[in-house]
């Protein structure tokens, strides 16, 4: 197993197992599928990592890997759970619930992607500010990529006829976004990408907070 292989396995049991005590002690619940969202996203992390290295392995699959291969295995470990959601027997009507418990999803991948990262650094004084700088945006990306997906479940769950479609084009949406973010990191108009993910949360928050509260399901 190779050291980066280990940092993730090891990041992942050492956040979601006591995670998972507390998800246990509290009743069913909104707190608990939150939680629960938040431990796939770590483990989510550890799957893309390990799927990323073996399709971006081959020749020339390097300068492809930010654009176009990494963001749609992401957004594909992040997402899946989400679909659970669609599940009329269990969750009749979709609430915003969805958005909080795709957000934790990505949340949680986002903070093993920054230990990955950090890992790699020096370590020295810099480096904390530029984990910050990270948070502040591409871990902030990787939640509000994630919660776009699960409005465009809620906004969506009436499609029952086309949902297969649905599905595919918001997760080439949400991978296009996330593309796209880490396509302008590398031009001069990265200052774009830096306002993304903050004006994409600000977005969501407004969004969130004007749908009905008496909506089954709501925090």
């Amino acid at each position: 197993m190779g050291e980066l292989q280990f940092q993730f396995i090891s990041a992942f049991i050492a956040m979601a197992i006591p995670l998972l005590f507390v998800a246990f002690m509290l009743d069913k619940g909104d707190a608990r599928r939150i939680i629960l969202y938040f431990c796939w996203g770590t483990f989510a992390g550890v799957l893309a990592y390990n799927l990323n290295n073996l399709l971006g392995s081959g020749a020339g699959q390097t300068e492809r890997m930010t654009t176009s291969i990494a963001p749609m295995i992401e957004e594909i470990c992040k997402g899946l759970p989400v679909l659970l959601f669609l599940n009329r027997k269990k969750y009749p009507n979709v609430s915003k619930l969805i958005v909080f418990c795709a957000m934790a999803s990505g949340v949680g991948f986002s903070i093993q992607e920054s230990m990955y990262y950090f890992a790699m650094s020096a370590r020295e004084a810099g480096d904390l500010y530029t984990l910050v700088f990270r948070t502040l945006t591409t871990a902030l990306m990787h939640g509000m990529v994630t919660a776009a997906f699960g409005i465009g479940l809620m906004l969506t769950q009436k499609l029952r006829h086309i949902r297969i479609p649905v599905i595919f084009g918001l997760f080439a949406f949400c991978a296009s976004i996330h593309a796209l973010f880490n396509l302008l990191l590398q031009t001069n108009f990265a200052v774009i990408a830096v306002i993304m993910p903050i004006a994409m949360f600000f977005a969501g928050w407004y969004y969130i907070r004007n749908l009905d509260e008496e909506s089954p399901g709501n925090l």
